[in-house]
């Protein structure tokens, strides 16, 4: 199971620390859920909106991200880093492509522990870099991802 770092969860029954979702994004796509709650793993922690999206490696949009632009999409990757100020952004990455990507609206969050965990992202792909997050991606000496995607659910196992 993931940290979430906060202290109040303590309080919370096992059940809510496995399985927390947040309330989902007005704006994200409506649709039936492709995972119900009982159909994830018990350590999968989801956030945001159920995940419905079409399923599309990371990759592919890397090699060609405008031909995704402004689509909802589902990826996958691993967390590579994630805000250490409020979790409001991450990057994952696999073996042939990396994203940046911001949780839509700051309307829900990541926790500041994801990195390292596998994640599953339903987002749209963003067609200009997002200027609208202050905090910026850590200064590791690498580039930010080229990919940029705005979030409205993610599954962290």
């Amino acid at each position: 199971m993931i940290s979430t770092g906060a202290t109040c969860l303590a309080l919370l029954p096992p059940s809510l620390l496995q399985r927390p979702r947040s309330p989902p994004c007005p704006d994200a796509p409506g649709g039936s859920a492709s995972a119900t709650p009982s159909a994830l793993p018990k350590s999968t922690l989801a956030i945001g909106a159920p995940i419905s999206a079409p399923a599309v490696a990371l990759a592919d949009i890397a090699k060609n991200p405008g031909s995704y632009a402004n689509k909802t999409v589902t990826t996958s990757g691993k967390v590579t880093s994630v805000c250490q100020e409020m979790g409001c952004w991450m990057e994952i990455a696999d073996t042939s492509g990396q994203a940046h990507i911001r949780m839509h609206g700051h309307s829900f969050f990541v926790p500041k522990t994801a990195a390292g965990h596998l994640a599953r992202v339903q987002a749209t792909v963003l067609s200009q870099p997002d200027e609208s997050c202050t905090d910026s991606p850590p200064p590791t000496g690498g580039a930010v991802a080229k990919v940029q995607l705005d979030a409205t659910g993610i599954e962290l196992d």
